[in-house]
């Protein structure tokens, strides 16, 4: 069993959370226009792999874990309700791999004035609104035999 840093017996937990240019509120839809024509402008279309959540489809985590050596617990998933600023969303937008501060560098100032631009009419409140689905999958290491 590759161990990843993990002590015999050790628990790991896979995180993740649906992303707020993936909805169906009209500021969603938007915002992935708006991100989808800034990667085509600034060459960044091919950073994320097309069709790369088939392949987690055809390969699920759990599987991948018990592969890897480890005893799944289960996966456990819940929805909250998350109130955007375009900042915030700015800021999240740059910590991803396909839009970060090396590659929107001399263009971040345009590409902000284009999301206030594009999102500022869907806001209430300065705030944007999207429920997000959270989900993560327990796993336990092997104890040494």
């Amino acid at each position: 069993m590759r161990s990843f840093g993990l002590k015999p017996g050790g628990c790991l937990a896979l995180c993740w959370s649906t992303s707020p240019w993936v909805g169906p509120r009209d500021w969603q839809q938007a915002l992935d226009r708006l991100l989808r024509s800034w990667q085509n402008t600034l060459g960044a279309s091919g950073r994320v792999p097309p069709g790369w959540h088939r392949a987690r489809q055809q390969d699920p985590d759990h599987e991948v874990l018990s592969r890897a050596g480890f005893d799944v617990a289960g996966r456990h998933e819940f929805s909250v309700e998350y109130h955007w600023t375009i900042p915030e969303l700015a800021g999240h937008i740059r910590s991803t791999s396909f839009l970060p501060p090396s590659v929107l560098a001399d263009h971040a100032s345009e590409f902000d004035a284009d999301l206030i631009a594009d999102l500022g009419r869907h806001t209430a409140n300065d705030r944007l609104t999207e429920t997000v689905d959270f989900a993560y999958e327990l796993a336990r290491g092997s104890a040494p035999a």
